[in-house]
């Protein structure tokens, strides 16, 4: 993060932060990271975030003061982003002579070097024109065209005289190995200090490409050799020479990645990890801001669980910074409980398709959100972008600014889903929320006791553990509401040592930005199979009754009734509905409750037979297209009756009950007309339901 700050469009944003959790209990801290260009004090209060939707024709913006100041004005320091992920091994030993080897897989090369090894100030480094050493006093240089994409073994012979080898592996039968070498004849030695590897320094000259197997030995005795096959899980690289010189990676590069070795007979690193020996490091990975804390505030003890904010302002600049709070452990605050999708939020942290003619339509800046994300890349993307060498990028963290979770930008994920919370808070429903990484952490104990589970618009990224969570609860007779479209698509996995990190690996098939390479789908942080969650055995229609069908951003339509209206089963639903035919012609997302990304039953993908299809879409725009993952070769753009948001119920064998909108623009319906409307009144009528703990009769079936 550098301290220019010139961002476009005339709208200024001076101040960023993030919290250093996501979730707190009443009577813990919650600390404040926060920077700003124009260094200075800036005022701190606390809000209850109830709406964020702040478009004139939104749902408004809507927040009541917690805190109205965390004390005097605090001051904000200019904190910097440091981004580039690499390596460090502490207190090397000085070594008078020896030999180095790595191998390396260049992926962006450049005129300026990037470092591969630095050996506390003896650095080896590539550049497009070749590979070099220096010192402070040294500097050797073999010059030779860097092939991207291509592994080579390197070779450092130091002391007196210096010899720099280097060897190009072949690429399949079309290509030979060459060799090159250069000696000097100069003194070349090795000060005891730490070791750097993909970069000179925290943030700087950071390799793009891939680095296994780097040792070192002197005076014929291995002094370290880092084996990046074992602990892929973690972030530490072991010593294999039994020394104890284990490093410590930052900025989390991607580990369980194809290596020198890797030959295609192997898909999962878990059956050969020595084809898997290499890391991948990036000049723009950035996983953790590592700010320091400006500001902390003790959640009081009788809180009420909900959605709450930083709120910081600074002359002109503001900012608001989420958080949740939680009901104490044992003592729910409400029956119903809202399941914040912050998952999803990290995989569309920082995304700037919005506004770069991307998928999701629009293409420019609208709020000052936006445009500081147009002008800074420096913390870091979304999983649906690239990083500066092609490759895509499998790990987000909130452990940086994130500037699309915030009230006051685009209504996508988080500001989207307040929605749901200023309908709650209109009908007077309390809730208690918890959030996707306390589910993964503490499994079916999350939300035990909780008799309805509402989720967000889109819960798209979930675990494995996630996914049993809500299984096991929906088995206990859990009711379900599920106000979103395109949910529990992709599998994800969290970080064991940090859970602010989660991963993703897109495999093989689904609608995505990018695709992991061959031999690349199993996710390092549990060694599970990556991608869909229909295509390995947890399709959501097994757990909500409808799955993905279809996207298009170039508006909404609305709901045909259906015959599964009338059934005396969903009598409940439909009581004092008037609107017999259509519902949902209206609403802030498009235009209409059925858009943007919709699911539709399927038998052949699970749906129970049993469900009522309560309404269904039509008339949707040419935009709307389904899913690729549907068909198999190309085809014209036709009417296509799998194009559709079913709007379903059914009851589970255990006396609970499922109901699924089947779109994300669902809940931007509810507030229409003052919240006097069918799609608030179908709504409610189900909360109503799924909240009275009578059973639900599970329907006989032939």
């Amino acid at each position: 993060m550098s301290k220019d700050n010139d961002i476009p469009g005339g709208f200024v944003k001076n101040v960023i932060g993030y919290c250093d959790r996501i979730s707190v209990l009443p009577g813990e801290s919650i600390g404040l990271k926060l920077s700003s260009y124009t260094p200075g004090k800036a005022q701190v209060s606390v809000v209850e975030l109830i709406s964020g939707d702040d478009r004139p024709h939104g749902t408004g913006l809507i927040e009541k003061v917690i805190e109205s100041s965390l004390g005097d004005a605090i001051e904000v320091p200019f904190q910097p982003l440091a981004q580039g992920s690499y390596g460090r091994v502490s207190s090397m030993p000085e070594l008078g002579e020896g030999q180095l080897e790595v191998l390396v897989y260049p992926t962006l090369p450049r005129k300026a070097p990037q470092t591969l090894v630095n050996m506390a100030g003896v650095k080896l480094y590539v550049t497009e024109n070749g590979f070099g050493v220096s010192s402070s006093e040294q500097d050797l240089f073999l010059d030779v065209t860097v092939q991207t994409h291509r592994w080579y073994e390197v070779s450092l012979e130091f002391g007196r005289p210096v010899t720099l080898k280097i060897k190009k592996l072949p690429l399949g039968s079309a290509e030979k190995p060459l060799a090159w070498t250069v000696i000097d004849d100069v003194d070349l030695s090795i000060g005891a200090g730490d070791w750097f590897l993909g970069a000179k320094q925290a943030g700087e000259e950071c390799f793009n490409g891939r680095i296994e197997a780097p040792s070192i030995l002197s005076v014929g005795e291995i002094i370290a050799g880092w084996d990046f096959s074992i602990g892929m899980d973690t972030q530490v690289i072991e010593d294999s020479s039994g020394n104890g010189r284990d490093g410590v990676l930052f900025q989390t590069p991607t580990r369980a990645v194809r290596g020198a070795s890797w030959d295609g007979s192997h898909q999962s690193y878990l059956d050969a990890p020595e084809h898997y020996a290499a890391i991948h490091f990036h000049e723009d990975d950035l996983t953790d801001a590592g700010w320091k804390e400006i500001a902390s505030w003790q959640v009081p003890k009788n809180m009420k669980s909900g959605q709450y904010a930083f709120k910081v302002t600074q002359e002109d600049s503001e900012e608001y910074v989420p958080f949740f709070v939680r009901a104490p452990k044992g003592r729910r605050g409400s029956d119903v409980v809202y399941l914040v999708p912050s998952a999803t939020y990290l995989a569309y942290a920082n995304i700037r398709l919005a506004f770069s003619g991307g998928m999701l339509g629009q293409s420019r800046l609208v709020d000052a959100n936006q445009a500081f994300l147009f002008a800074h890349e420096d913390v870091g993307f979304s999983l649906y972008e690239h990083h500066a060498d092609g490759s895509g990028v499998h790990f987000s963290s909130r452990h940086r600014p994130i500037l699309n979770f915030r009230p006051k930008t685009g209504t996508w994920a988080f500001n989207a889903d307040t929605h749901i919370t200023a309908w709650l808070d209109a009908i007077g429903q309390e809730f208690d929320v918890v959030t996707d990484e306390d589910l993964h952490l503490e499994g079916y104990d999350a939300i035990e006791g909780y008799r309805v589970v509402l989720t967000g618009t889109h819960p798209e990224y979930f675990s494995s553990a996630m996914r049993s969570a809500l299984s096991d609860w929906l088995a206990q007779s859990g009711r379900l509401m599920y106000l979103g479209g395109n949910g529990f698509y992709w599998r994800i996995a969290f970080c064991p040592q940090d859970p602010a990190i989660i991963e993703v690996r897109r495999a093989e098939d689904g609608t995505r930005a990018w695709i992991a390479n061959p031999g690349e789908y199993y996710q390092q942080f549990d060694g599970q199979y990556g991608g869909l969650w229909r295509r390995v055995g947890g399709s959501p229609n097994e757990l909500v009754g409808i799955g993905f069908a279809a996207q298009g951003f170039d508006g909404g339509t609305y709901y045909r009734v259906s015959a599964g209206a009338l059934d005396p089963r969903a009598a409940f639903i439909v009581d004092g509905v008037d609107r017999v035919e259509e519902w949902g012609d209206f609403g802030v997302q498009g235009g209409g409750a059925a858009g943007e990304e919709i699911d539709r039953w399927d038998e052949s993908l699970g749906s129970p037979l049993h469900a009522l299809i309560l309404a269904t879409s039509e008339n949707h725009k040419i935009g709307m297209l389904r899913v690729k993952e549907e068909f198999h070769m190309t085809r014209p753009l036709t009417e296509d009756p799998k194009v559709r948001a079913d709007m379903i119920f059914f009851e589970t064998p255990s006396g609970g009950a499922v109901f699924s909108v089947g779109s994300i623009s669902y809940t931007g319906s509810l507030s229409h007309n003052g919240y006097d409307n069918e799609i608030e009144r179908i709504t409610r009528n189900v909360l109503n339901r799924f909240n009275d703990p009578t059973p639900f009769d599970y329907p006989v079936t032939e």
